[in-house]
């Protein structure tokens, strides 16, 4: 291997060791603004050296390209913050990723992904079992886990992303190790959100393959340990009660806990606000503010609905809806991709930092690269 395809390959590991750990957010958060522009600026530029330098030349991923332009600039259009640098820095990086991204993402495999996703999700245990006070987005003992990824909800669809891939890893321990690592984490989330794809990922997947009915168990084997470890660990005491009180003969399930504050809820809070300016929208950031009492969308769909209006909207429905059809044609010989474009896509209606955490973007190119020329070659019926 000669010294610019080592180079290349330390730049690949950099790229999406940065993006997909959530590093530049993570580094802001606990080393100072300074640092994590650094790390920002660093993703950047990696992902400008590595499109330069290869050698060659794919075809890029216009739909988000496409998309990244018109939500900027429909938003842009009705944005009433300063902050109009900030804008047109954001937009800037999200057009190298889009642009530079997909060139990185031709070399990329699986394992690759699989292997960074995993550092990700250990992030979430370190978090629980030795820094349980490191939570810097909310209070110390708050007990939801989230490692580099700053939100325990981001956290969850990072491990489901992993756990997703898991199913074609042919090394037998490495698959069980992950499987383990990524429910453990997801768990530590106590994302509701996590448990019900989880569960969704599981029936697909023995559906898909009969030999994957022995998967639930290791979710069982995670139960068990963290029951086990309760009293030791800090953990947020009514998600932790409501989990504990579905298995719990004796006592009553705790609904109103796994469904107070639900994301239904929040969405129907801008309700008037989306109908208002359905066209153009209600500007860049506009959803996103924790302001007149409103939480902030946490949907990227009603997101870019909200803040850059139907156009944007119905190309990320379209672009979604094409990877969901298209992975499915490859169930049988190719899983992890539609288990992939399901997760990003749930994973999307729970969260909006879809334009600015990278990771939904890229996985979502990932996935658009590899199946966009591929032929099935199995019937799915």
């Amino acid at each position: 291997m000669n010294i610019q395809k080592q180079f290349m390959e330390l730049c690949k590991f950099i790229i999406l060791f940065l993006i997909l750990c959530n590093i530049p957010s993570y580094s802001r958060a606990y080393f100072g603004s300074s640092f994590g522009s650094i790390t920002s600026y660093a993703s950047s530029l990696f992902l400008l050296i590595y499109f330069v330098f290869a050698k060659e030349r794919h075809a890029l991923t216009f739909p988000f390209i496409l998309l990244g332009i018109l939500y900027y600039m429909l938003s842009a259009l009705g944005y009433t913050g300063i902050d109009t640098e900030g804008l047109i820095k954001e937009f800037i990086r999200f057009m190298i990723v889009a642009i530079c991204a997909s060139e990185l993402l031709y070399k990329t495999e699986r394992r690759d992904i699989y292997v960074i996703l995993l550092i990700g999700s250990l992030s979430v245990i370190i978090n629980a079992f030795i820094f349980p006070l490191a939570n810097a987005n909310f209070y110390p003992t708050y007990g939801r886990y989230s490692g580099f990824y700053l939100n325990p909800n981001y956290a969850g669809s990072i491990c489901l992303m992993g756990f997703a891939l898991s199913f074609t890893v042919h090394h037998k321990w490495l698959k069980i190790a992950g499987q383990l690592c990524f429910t453990l984490a997801g768990i530590l989330t106590f994302s509701r959100s996590f448990i019900v794809i989880w569960f969704f990922l599981i029936l697909i997947s023995i559906y898909n393959n009969r030999k994957n009915v022995m998967v639930p168990m290791i979710g069982a084997g995670v139960l068990i340990i963290l029951f086990a470890l309760s009293s030791v660990l800090s953990l947020n005491q009514s998600r932790f009660s409501a989990l504990k009180s579905i298995f719990d003969s004796d006592t009553q399930v705790q609904t109103k806990t796994m469904t107070e504050d639900s994301r239904s809820d929040t969405w129907s809070l801008y309700t008037d606000i989306i109908l208002d300016k359905p066209i153009f929208g209600n500007g860049y950031a506009y959803m996103q503010q924790k302001s007149m009492g409103l939480p902030g969308i946490h949907n990227s769909y009603l997101l870019v609905l909200g803040e850059a209006g139907i156009l944007p909207f119905l190309l990320m429905l379209g672009i979604y809806s094409y990877l969901l059809i298209k992975s499915f044609y490859f169930l049988k010989t190719s899983p992890e991709y539609f288990y992939l474009t399901c997760v990003v896509m749930l994973g999307l209606m729970v969260g909006h930092g879809y334009f600015s955490n990278y990771y939904s973007v890229l996985i979502s190119m990932f996935i658009y690269i590899n199946i966009r020329h591929k032929k099935p070659n199995i019937i799915v019926t």
